[in-house]
């Protein structure tokens, strides 16, 4: 049976960090996974004094100094927080000296089979280096499991609600999230017409991914929604509060990249307004 056997959980905020470990472990729990708990230093910062090739640069790390206190603190509590509880647990600390967060962790992702990180929070000072969630989706190649800022959950996937609409993305998330979907009381397919145009676009209909998952277990219904003026994203949060949903799942959309990538409406809506965790592949 397909099962997270590792599962990463990437603590970067000793604020919100119980907010990630208790669905984290509760996961873990219930596949005897090996859950493993990871950080990074941030890179140093490098300013230069005079003009563009001329004169010296000034390294600034005391942010980094005074992050490892922080990890300090992060990795003790975890080691509490999984004392005594079926699990087996590791800690590892990355130093993305000159790399990026992203890259750093995105390393250790690619040999785990699910990834737990936070909603970015565009209030917190330190979010620029170290919310990397949505680049772990796209360029981690492993489905992410977004956990909300606000709210605590104790229990993640009784009732889903899995949007659907035939493209390569859905497809790519529907697969990779098959053991909570397998677990799950309820598991609602939407599918939100007049939603998207691209090619593949409902090209596979609910009724069909509904009889592929029922073959694995899957208590799923198809509901089919027009979108409402808010669009796709709203249409889906909106539905799966109606519903009483404790997860969305759903395929990120990456379409460029410059600096950072950019995402579609419907993601972009997910990845700011999300009240409840989501589960994100590419």
């Amino acid at each position: 049976m397909m099962t997270y056997r590792t599962i990463l959980v990437h603590l970067n905020d000793e604020r919100r960090m119980m907010r990630l470990l208790t669905p984290a472990i509760a996961l873990a729990e219930r596949w005897n996974s090996h859950l493993i708990g990871a950080s990074a230093l941030p890179p140093v910062c490098v300013v230069p004094t005079g003009a563009p090739g001329i004169g010296d640069a000034v390294v600034i790390d005391e942010h980094r100094n005074e992050y490892q206190r922080e990890l300090d603190r992060i990795k003790s509590a975890f080691a509490e927080a999984t004392a005594g509880r079926a699990v087996v647990t590791e800690w590892r600390q990355e130093d993305a000296l000159h790399d990026a967060v992203a890259e750093r962790i995105g390393a250790l992702a690619r040999c785990a089979d699910l990834i737990v990180a936070s909603q970015t929070n565009a209030d917190w000072a330190g979010s620029y280096y170290h919310d990397v969630g949505d680049r772990l989706i796209v360029e981690g190649g492993r489905p992410v499991l977004l956990v909300p800022n606000a709210g605590h959950f104790e229990t993640v996937g009784k009732r889903i609600l899995l949007a659907w609409n035939g493209t390569r993305e859905a497809t790519r998330v529907t697969f990779d999230a098959l053991p909570v979907l397998k677990h799950a009381e309820q598991v609602i397919v939407m599918r939100v017409d007049g939603a998207d145009g691209r090619p593949g676009a409902l090209s596979a209909s609910t009724a069909d991914i509904c009889a592929t998952l029922a073959r694995h277990g899957v208590k799923c219904t198809a509901l089919n929604a027009e979108h409402g003026s808010g669009g796709v994203g709203r249409t889906l949060l909106a539905t799966a509060a109606d519903r009483n949903c404790d997860l969305l799942v759903m395929g990120c959309y990456g379409h460029s990249r410059l600096r950072e990538f950019v995402f579609g409406g419907a993601t972009r809506t997910v990845l700011e307004s999300m009240q409840i965790p989501v589960l994100m592949s590419h």
